[in-house]
């Protein structure tokens, strides 16, 4: 082979590269997408087109991988840092009730005339007036102490007025309240009665007697 046609061969292989290099370029350009045209000023931007069947699906990211971060080594917690739980609050109990006096319906009282020294014990019902000589006495209550107070005790609420003893012929005269309030057997001193003519104070307490039928 001469020289001559070596060179004409190296040249038509030259020529036919380029050629095929011409062809893949224009391949390329050709099947890259065709960018939408920009909308006109003032106009909406037309919806996405959805991708037809068997068009590739987008391809997404991989996922990052996260390193697991190294445990945190948290210190024992000593006895002191622990507070102590509330203790629970202490509901007191409550009093016990208190113990109600017992009632009687007789009070027996001693009523004293200072001027002829007379004394008469009687009985006075509750709710009842009872007269000794010019004065009136009406037991509102008569009752007795407990078992738990100090001092047995008979106390009586009673109210004492003064009243004349009617005269023939003339009007009654009216009743006059000279007393009222509480006496106790164990100190006729402490809420004495004040008359000038009469004293009085309470004796006890007692339940009446049961009637008895009569045959």
């Amino acid at each position: 082979m001469t020289r001559s046609s070596a060179r004409v061969r190296t040249v038509k292989r030259s020529v036919w590269l380029t050629g095929l290099a011409a062809l893949a370029v224009a391949g390329l350009v050709s099947a890259q997408p065709i960018p939408p045209p920009a909308p006109a000023p003032g106009s909406q931007p037309a919806p996405p087109v959805p991708p037809g069947p068997g068009a590739p699906a987008p391809e997404e990211a991989p996922p990052q991988e996260v390193p697991t971060p190294a445990p945190v080594v948290v210190p024992p917690i000593s006895e002191k840092e622990i507070e102590p739980a509330p203790a629970a609050p202490v509901i007191p109990a409550p009093p016990p009730a208190p113990v109600r006096r017992a009632r009687y319906d007789v009070a027996v009282l001693e009523a004293l005339d200072k001027i002829t020294a007379e004394t008469l014990v009687f009985q006075a019902p509750v709710g009842k007036p009872v007269r000794f000589k010019g004065l009136i006495f009406t037991v509102r209550a008569c009752e007795r102490s407990t078992a738990e107070e100090p001092v047995q005790d008979s106390i009586a609420y009673l109210t004492i007025d003064s009243q004349p003893r009617t005269e023939a012929g003339k009007p009654t005269p009216p009743a006059r309240q000279v007393f009222k309030g509480w006496m106790y057997a164990s100190a006729p001193g402490l809420h004495p009665l004040q008359h000038p003519v009469y004293d009085a104070w309470v004796i006890s307490c007692r339940a009446a007697a049961p009637a008895i039928a009569s045959r």
